[in-house]
């Protein structure tokens, strides 16, 4: 009996055996991934240009009688000269100006510009010298006897009568340069034969010129005196241009940077013949200035409309302190997304330029980009959904399992599987559940096995069909 019951043991294990190697034998498998999004990053930075900083300068030049003494008139050449060391760096106004004459006869002043193009008339309201040709002649205006002077008053007129015109102009650097063998007299009381310092009128010539820097809302405004510092060849001096120096140099509202002071706090002696130095401490403290750009179009990638999921765009600001910000999609104070475009501009300040080409967007409102601040941008993939699987081979229908993610999917159900057949190539893309786009095409050929409902699969799905095929 025991023989028996192992023999039949032995039996039923052959044939579990034997019914394992049927059910697979001659069976095929088929192994699909839908490829995974991509996510790309396109990251970019404003931009800026050095520009040359505005300077207006002013000269006012004594031509009062004692000019004529041979004293005064053996340095004019030297003084004249003086013009040829500003800097080429600055987009510069020259305006040279007699101490006593006409303020309204702007015509007949020297102007020397560095490009007529920052002047707003006409050219022929403008008496237009070349830098080259500046000598002691067209520096100097002829000799007036009065010597009642009042230097302060003069430098005040001439710069205010002539802003509308183009000559001085908002936001510069505003230089008036007061060249004298004298001194202002407006601040000196006189009587008897004596002479004292009205420091109530001296303060208000000051405040004047506060008010006047404000108004021109100047990059920076000095008073630099070449005269006496002590009485010498018959000039005599009561140092009030150079205290005027000294007090515009060290206000607050002068705007003068660090490395801009002065030791000489603006002034320099005219007695000492040495005025090769004059605009040195000018030269060296006024710097290119760095314009940064505006932008209300910015460039996100250089990929085609149908590469990238145009709902799925990232948009990061990155400050100048390294902060970062997300930028909304918000046709108010976030982006819009354009799209395709080609020759597009993207900067709207200074100017209208940096055109591109690629997928753009429109910046919005409080999203405008200004330099030095940056954009990272992160597009992917757009989202695919297949609605079919193919074979090669015709399968016998009831034996073909197909697994999604290692699922099975029924056939027949509303979120299963059905055959359709032979098609040619055809289209394996289905709008799915978000209606995405079904291009660019996907085609096959071959046997076509429909998904239908929850079993149509996406990116990063892993599909496993097994069947037999049907015989030849």
């Amino acid at each position: 009996m025991k023989k028996k019951l192992i023999s039949l043991f032995a039996l039923c294990a052959l044939f579990v055996s034997c019914g394992e190697e049927i059910l697979t034998q001659n069976t095929l498998s088929e192994s699909y991934k839908a490829g995974d999004l991509e996510t790309f990053q396109y990251s970019t930075c404003s931009a800026m240009r050095f520009v040359k900083p505005p300077v207006d300068i002013l000269f006012v030049v004594d031509n009062s009688g004692s000019t004529l003494q041979s004293s005064f008139s053996q340095i004019k050449s030297q003084i004249a000269a003086t013009v040829s060391t500003i800097s080429s760096e600055f987009d510069y106004h020259v305006y040279i100006a007699p101490l006593h004459g006409n303020i309204g006869d702007i015509k007949n002043y020297p102007l020397v510009v560095s490009d007529v193009n920052s002047l707003t008339p006409p050219l022929t309201n403008y008496n237009l010298v070349e830098l080259g040709n500046i000598n002691s002649q067209t520096f100097f205006a002829q000799a007036d006897g009065n010597n009642n002077e009042a230097g302060f008053q003069r430098v005040y007129d001439v710069i205010s009568q002539n802003r509308s015109n183009g000559i001085f102009r908002n936001n510069a650097n505003t230089i008036a340069v007061m060249i004298s063998n004298g001194d202002d007299k407006e601040v000196i009381n006189s009587g008897n034969g004596n002479y004292s310092f009205n420091q109530a009128l001296f303060n208000q010539k000051k405040s004047n010129f506060e008010s006047l820097a404000n108004s021109l809302g100047a990059d920076s405004f000095r008073f630099i005196s070449l005269v006496p510092h002590n009485n010498c060849n018959g000039w005599t001096t009561y140092g009030n241009y150079r205290r005027m120096s000294q007090e515009v140099h060290d206000s607050p509202w002068s705007k003068i940077s660090l490395e801009g002071k002065d030791g000489g706090k603006d002034s320099r002696d005219l007695c000492s013949g040495n005025y090769s130095s004059l605009f040195s401490v000018v030269n060296k403290s006024i710097r290119q200035q760095i314009q940064g750009h505006k932008y209300d179009h910015w460039k996100i990638s250089s990929a085609s409309a149908s590469s990238i999921q145009a709902n799925d765009i990232t948009v990061t600001r990155i400050s100048q302190n390294g902060s970062k910000t997300n930028i909304p999609v918000n046709t108010s104070n976030g982006f819009t997304y354009l799209g395709h475009r080609t020759g597009i501009n993207t900067r709207y300040y200074p100017d209208a330029g940096e055109p591109v080409t690629g997928l753009v967007i429109k910046l919005n409102g409080d999203a405008k980009l200004s330099y030095p601040d940056c954009i990272i941008a992160k597009t992917r993939t757009p989202t695919e959904y297949f609605g079919y699987v193919v074979l090669p081979r015709e399968p016998q229908l009831g034996t073909v399992k197909i697994e999604i993610n290692g699922q099975d999917i029924a056939h027949g159900s509303s979120n299963g599987w059905s055959y359709e057949g032979y098609k040619l190539d055809s289209n394996i893309k289905v709008p799915g559940p978000t209606n995405a786009a079904t291009t660019p095409a996907v085609k096959k050929t071959g046997y076509f096995i429909k998904l239908s409902g929850s079993a149509v699969f996406t990116n990063g799905d892993s599909i496993s069909v097994y069947y037999k095929p049907k015989a030849i």
